[in-house]
């Protein structure tokens, strides 16, 4: 598994954070680049649960698992080749929405997207899965999916800005290449996987119901949403916050904004991601599920606002370290949560649904939101706004986490007295 993680973040490092940028350069307005973004989430509200339930029920796990990373490259072929990828001004929005090419470009990212979510839902179900009992180890595993995107990410905007020179727009094609070698050779790794589902144990339509109707289990799959929300700002706004910064105080450093983005993403995986998915563990055990979250909401906060004060590129470098809190940390608690609670025989079942909650809910409002506050007030602006935001919700969430504690204990007691 640790194999896995690593060649498909890998892989996907070189194309999903460039995509909001690769928009830009086709001539998109920040309202459409919003509103691809609020779309290409979409799909994944079905497929992320639907993928959870069909492999729950025939055991084709490993099989649906090689097929769609198969798909996954096919895909990035197809992007690889669309034409109309360098366009010097912002094109009209009704025109972009008339062109052929936009909707080739737009079918194409959404399919990709959409197999992404898939292959994420299977492959968290099936590492929870091996790892039994110790479910808060899952971040040693998911730590090696950080390493393999901060690695080919900074290699990837290299390329990309060393083979654009002398050109007035990014070449990406070095970043699809890439990406296909990591997936042919995940195609492989997989396949060499000891996948097993036993066949015995199937839960049924009522103990999820009973899982789904508690209210701190609804309660979590609200702040999934949130958290998905608040997300989608850093994979899809940031690299357009960072070309903001640079056209608008530092200019000079338009040939190299590949490079910082690239290491951007090195340092979100390896000043941030690496240590907390190893540590994630220990905290998680130590401070509970529900107060990472309270402390992601807050790192969010903080980030935030750093994004709104600072003016050269170069300084939101260290501020991406917080992505240690604000992601591999509180992903960790979210996949191991759902992983604690789901009966036996709907594990994939569950996590299809937090998966849904996080990506197929969360990140199309986050990114709907994000596209009208970008058009509206610019980037600097919109953080600020989104900083506040964040530290509304840590305080509501935390208020609310001790309610439903003190709630339960009090029914546990109740319980305890009429036996």
């Amino acid at each position: 598994m640790k194999m896995h993680f690593f060649l498909a973040m890998a892989g996907l490092s070189p194309i999903t954070p460039f995509l909001s940028t690769m928009s830009k350069q086709r001539g998109y307005s920040p309202v459409i680049v919003g509103l691809i973004f609020t779309v290409l989430p979409i799909p994944g509200l079905l497929v992320r649960p639907v993928t959870g339930v069909i492999t729950d029920k025939y055991k084709c796990r490993k099989s649906a698992f090689i097929l769609i990373i198969v798909i996954m490259s096919i895909f990035i072929s197809m992007l690889m080749f669309i034409p109309g990828s360098a366009v010097k001004t912002i094109t009209d929005d009704e025109n972009v929405i008339k062109s052929p090419l936009f909707w080739i470009f737009f079918c194409t990212i959404t399919l990709l997207n959409t197999c992404s979510n898939a292959r994420t839902i299977l492959e968290d179900t099936i590492c929870v899965e091996l790892l039994d009992e110790d479910k808060t180890k899952y971040g040693l595993q998911r730590m090696w999916g950080a390493i393999g995107w901060g690695t080919m990410s900074i290699v990837s905007g290299v390329c990309v800005d060393w083979f654009s020179k002398g050109l007035e727009y990014k070449n990406y094609t070095p970043g699809f290449i890439i990406s296909l070698i990591c997936y042919l050779l995940d195609v492989y790794v997989v396949s060499r996987i000891a996948i097993v589902q036993t066949r015995e144990i199937q839960a049924g339509p009522s103990a999820i119901k009973k899982v789904l109707t508690k209210i701190s289990v609804l309660s979590f799959l609200l702040w999934v949403v949130i958290y998905g929300m608040l997300l989608s700002f850093v994979w899809y706004f940031v690299f357009l916050y960072l070309e903001d910064l640079s056209d608008l105080y530092h200019p000079e450093m338009k040939p190299y904004i590949k490079t910082i983005q690239g290491l951007s993403l090195t340092i979100q995986c390896f000043g941030g991601e690496v240590p907390f998915f190893f540590l994630s563990k220990f905290i998680i055990k130590r401070i509970g599920y529900m107060n990472v979250f309270s402390l992601m909401f807050l790192a969010f906060a903080v980030r935030f606002y750093l994004y709104s004060i600072i003016r050269n590129p170069v300084w939101v470098l260290p501020v991406e370290m917080f992505n240690g809190i604000t992601y591999a940390l509180a992903y960790s608690a979210a996949i191991s949560y759902a992983g604690d609670l789901a009966p036996d025989g709907a594990k994939g079942t569950l996590q299809g649904i937090v998966g849904m909650s996080l990506s197929g809910i969360g990140s199309p409002i986050g990114c709907f939101v994000g596209g009208y506050l970008f058009n509206q007030f610019g980037s600097i602006t919109s953080f600020k706004f989104l900083s506040i935001f964040a530290l509304a919700v840590c305080f509501t969430q935390t208020i609310v986490n001790q309610l439903i504690n003190r709630f339960s204990k009090k029914n546990n007691v109740k319980g305890e007295m009429s036996n």
